[in-house]
C-alpha cells in the first residue's frame, strides 16, 4: 500500500516465502532490542563511573554501541535460498509509485494482468527500517539526562564585593551575586560531572578573581568560594542521642584553592547544628554535620 492514493497490491506468498518474511521481521526486531539493550546499558552505566565522560562523548559512545546490532542486521552476509528471489518482501512500491519485483517473471505477469508496462529495474532488498535508529537515540537522550541528574552538586558562593560569573572548562555556567553574611540560601547550586575540571571566576570586567583546577567527586556535595580571602569555612559536627554531650566540634577547611568536597551526609549549609539534634535524648545516637562560614578570627 502506498500514499497518497493508497494504491494496494496483494501478493500471494507461499508458506515457505511467508516464513522468509517472518524471519526478516524477527531479525530486525532482535536488532532493535539488542540496540536498545547495549545503548541503554552504556547510557545508564557510564554516568556513574568514577570519571564519567562529557555529554558529547557519552552520546557518541552510546550511539556507537547502539549501532553495532543495527550494523549486524544490515551487513551480515546472507543470500536468498536456492529457488527464491528475496529474503524478505519480494515486491514493493518505490517513492515514485512504481512497483519493484525481485523476480522478473512475476513482474512480467503482473504487468500483463494489469495492462501495465514493464521496465527492468534493479531490486535491492531493504534490510533496515527507520525505527531501528530510535532505540539508540532514546538511549543517548536517557544517558545525557542520567549524567545531568547524577552529577554532583557544587554550591558557588561569592564573598567578593562584586557580582562574579563562573566558568567550568571555559563554559559559563552561572552568575553569582555578592553576599557577606552566613545564610542557608547563599550562593547558587550547579551540577558538574565528576572528574577533573577547571573553574574560573570572573569579575564583570573579565578580570579573573580565581582560577582553580579541581576534582569533583561523585556522591559528594562541593563548595567553591572564589575570592573569599578573609573568610573561613568549617564543618561543625554534634553528636545527639542518649549518652551524647551534643557539644559541637569544628573542623576548618583549608584553602586556597577555595574549593572543597564535603561529606556525603552533610546536614545543612551555613547554619548552626539544629538544636533539636543536640538536645534529643530519646534517640540511640547519631551525628549531624553542617557547613559554616564567617570572617576569620571570629566564631571559629
Amino acid at each position: 500500500m502506498r500514499a497518497p492514493g493508497r494504491s494496494e497490491l496483494i501478493v500471494g506468498y507461499c508458506d515457505e516465502c511467508s516464513a522468509h518474511l517472518g524471519r526478516e521481521a524477527t531479525r530486525q526486531l532482535a536488532g532493535g532490542v539488542a540496540s536498545g539493550l547495549l545503548g541503554g546499558g552504556i547510557a545508564l552505566a557510564l554516568p556513574f563511573a568514577s570519571h564519567p565522560p562529557s555529554p558529547p562523548v557519552l552520546v557518541a559512545l552510546v550511539l556507537l554501541a547502539a549501532l553495532v546490532p543495527v550494523g549486524v542486521v544490515a551487513f551480515w552476509p546472507r543470500r536468498p535460498a536456492p529457488g527464491h528471489s528475496a529474503e524478505g518482501p519480494a515486491v514493493r512500491y518505490t517513492h515514485e509509485g512504481d512497483v519493484l519485483c525481485a523476480n522478473d517473471r512475476f513482474a512480467t505477469e503482473l504487468a500483463r494482468s494489469n495492462d501495465g508496462k514493464q521496465r527492468l529495474a534493479r531490486f535491492r532488498e531493504r534490510r533496515l527500517a527507520a525505527w531501528l535508529c530510535l532505540p539508540g537515540l532514546l538511549a543517548a537522550a536517557a544517558g545525557v539526562a542520567t549524567l545531568v541528574v547524577s552529577s554532583p552538586l557544587v554550591r558557588l558562593v561569592n564573598l567578593s564585593p562584586e557580582r562574579i560569573s563562573v566558568e567550568v572548562d571555559g563554559r559559563a555556567v552561572a552568575g553569582v551575586e555578592s553576599t557577606s553574611v552566613e545564610s542557608a540560601s547563599a550562593g547558587t547550586e550547579v551540577r558538574i560531572t565528576a572528574g577533573e575540571h577547571e573553574l574560573v571566576a570572573r569579575a564583570p570586567g573579565g578580570r579573573v578573581v580565581e582560577r582553580a583546577v579541581v576534582r569533583v567527586e561523585g556522591g559528594h556535595a562541593h563548595l567553591f568560594a572564589p575570592g573569599s580571602e578573609g573568610y573561613c569555612f568549617w564543618l561543625e559536627s554534634a553528636d545527639y542521642g542518649r549518652g551524647r554531650s551534643g557539644t559541637p566540634r569544628r573542623e576548618p577547611l583549608e584553602g586556597p584553592p577555595h574549593f572543597w568536597a564535603l561529606p556525603s551526609d552533610l546536614g545543612g549549609w551555613f547554619r548552626p547544628v539544629p538544636e533539636q539534634a543536640r538536645s534529643e535524648a530519646r534517640l540511640t545516637g547519631g551525628t549531624v554535620t553542617v557547613l559554616r562560614q564567617g570572617p576569620c578570627g571570629g566564631e571559629l
